[in-house]
């Protein structure tokens, strides 16, 4: 049964009759008590699933992003394997480069000395295994650090890649040529049917080689290699032994005239020790005055009167003897101490027309060559004029010689250098006129006083008709621009009667006299006349 309570609330009451007790129970619950446990678990319920709900939500969301992400990222790593790919394609490509490059000399592409070693043992392995011909060639450049001195380091690299460009030209596709450094390059040649053909390629070289090299301002530079030859396994049984002596073989080559090959033989490996035993023992000779002045008569055509001589430096070397200026004139300009040498050279000469003047003789100009390195001292002049007057000798007397290379560096400081000596009184010759790079135009321009014709000219001048016209051609121009000219080399009777005809001023040679020592020049210069017999 239902009922209220007297504030209103509901509830509910029940009972039974106990007849056999006299007590009556009566029980009651409100409807909030009753329905408590389900009100509870129900809002417990409902909290429950609005938990899973904002978790489910939450889920969903991450899932959702998380997807993206996936998206970008799956995105990302496209992209960062596409770089990858591209990373290491660049990596093989710079390897390639790289292994090139280590493989290959920086300025002319050539295999470099490692490069060519290897290549080298591996062909001569080859050879010995089947009794092939093996030949080994060095080259180096006549007149290179000259050229590199002069004219820069610039033209210098232009030239090697230019000669490297020949040499591959005057090769077949099998053989090798390296450069080794410098102006040193080595070939290889193999499969040759026969070592018969070595002089027909040796000279095809050095045709190619020599051809003139164009400077950017149009100057034509005259280079020619010297090459050194060894076969095996007549040169050598090994790679070491074979380079060792192509190179003494070169040296030879250098040492004939240049511009031309050697062969080994055993006798050359003496020839390399020498040379190493003079370049360490140079500087000592200069310091001690183991050199000596020899001295060639330059003779007036007219009347075959000696006019000059021109100063040669000798060496007395205290075990080898007389060491002549081809075998050390070249060290010192590789080690730069030509210019002590030249040094040396100008204050002997300035002593010896000292002693000359005070027996009594006729004072005759003592020419004196002069290196480029030392035309480009600005105390050049300050030098000379200091030695004049240290042994009181007129700056006529005094003649400077220099060669065409000389101009093509620093052209305005060499220029003033030569304007300081000229006004000093020293008279300046062009030593070796039509070998290098100079025409008669461009040395009017300078302060050139006589002209010398390089010996090569006149050698054939008799038998050569373009020599014969050249010759007189620069006979008549360097007249007609107030210069002397004197004739060098000259050996023959026919070739000073040719000369005397074209009416050269003066000759030097062998014809006339070799060059002597002081007191042999001493006596040449009391008699005064050289007539040709």
């Amino acid at each position: 049964m239902t009922d209220l309570f007297q504030d209103g609330r509901v509830y509910l009451s029940s009972f039974n009759r106990a007849e056999r007790y006299s007590f009556l129970l009566v029980v009651s619950r409100s409807m909030q008590d009753i329905l408590a446990p389900h009100l509870k678990a129900r809002s417990h319920s409902l909290s429950t699933l609005g938990i899973l709900t904002i978790i489910i939500i939450a889920g969903a969301y991450f899932i959702a992003s998380g997807l993206g992400r996936h998206g970008k990222l799956f995105g990302a790593l496209v992209v960062s394997n596409d770089k990858n790919r591209s990373l290491i394609t660049r990596l093989e490509d710079e390897k390639g480069r790289a292994f090139l490059l280590a493989a290959h000399d920086h300025l002319t592409g050539l295999p470099n000395r490692r490069t060519f070693t290897e290549l080298a043992m591996s062909h001569l392995a080859t050879a010995r295994q089947h009794r092939g011909h093996y030949v080994l060639m060095y080259l180096d450049l006549d007149r290179f650090k000259l050229v590199n001195d002069t004219l820069g380091h610039h033209v210098g690299d232009i030239l090697l890649q230019t000669v490297a460009i020949r040499l591959r030209a005057s090769l077949r596709d099998s053989d090798i040529v390296a450069r080794l450094g410098g102006d040193e390059f080595a070939i290889l040649l193999t499969g040759l049917a026969s070592v018969d053909d070595l002089p027909m390629i040796a000279d095809k070289i050095i045709s190619q080689v020599s051809q003139p090299f164009k400077t950017q301002d149009g100057q034509e530079i005259h280079v020619s290699p010297s090459i050194g030859i060894a076969v095996f396994p007549r040169d050598g049984q090994d790679f070491d032994s074979l380079c060792k002596n192509a190179d003494a073989a070169m040296y030879e080559s250098k040492r004939k005239g240049r511009s031309t090959y050697t062969y080994y033989d055993t006798g050359l490996n003496s020839t390399s020790e020498r040379r190493f035993n003079l370049e360490q023992r140079l500087p000592k000779a200069i310091a001690e005055d183991e050199l000596v002045l020899h001295f060639q008569p330059k003779v007036n055509l007219s009347d075959f009167r000696i006019v000059g001589f021109e100063a040669l430096v000798r060496w007395q070397h205290p075990e080898l003897g007389l060491v002549y200026p081809d075998d050390f004139i070249p060290l010192a300009e590789e080690t730069g101490l030509i210019v002590e040498l030249g040094e040396w050279v100008a204050r002997s000469c300035c002593r010896q027309q000292a002693a000359w003047q005070a027996e009594g003789l006729d004072c005759v100009a003592l020419a004196i060559n002069m290196s480029p390195l030392q035309l480009q001292r600005e105390e050049l002049p300050s030098r000379i004029e200091s030695l004049l007057t240290e042994h009181d000798v007129p700056a006529d007397v005094i003649e400077i010689e220099i060669t065409e290379t000389v101009l093509l560096k620093s052209l305005e400081a060499t220029v003033m250098v030569l304007r300081r000596l000229e006004a000093l009184g020293v008279q300046i010759s062009l030593d070796d006129f039509g070998s290098g790079f100079s025409s008669l135009s461009y040395v009017r321009t300078l302060p050139i006083h006589i002209i010398k014709i390089d010996k090569q000219f006149i050698r054939d001048i008799r038998n050569s008709t373009h020599d014969g016209v050249l010759v007189a051609s620069i006979i008549s121009l360097a007249h007609n621009l107030g210069m002397q000219v004197i004739a060098e080399g000259v050996e023959t009777l026919e070739q000073l009667i040719y000369l005397k005809t074209a009416g050269c001023d003066q000759a030097q040679g062998y014809y006339f006299s070799r060059p002597v020592p002081a007191a042999s020049a001493r006596d040449l210069l009391r008699n005064g006349v050289l007539a040709p017999s």
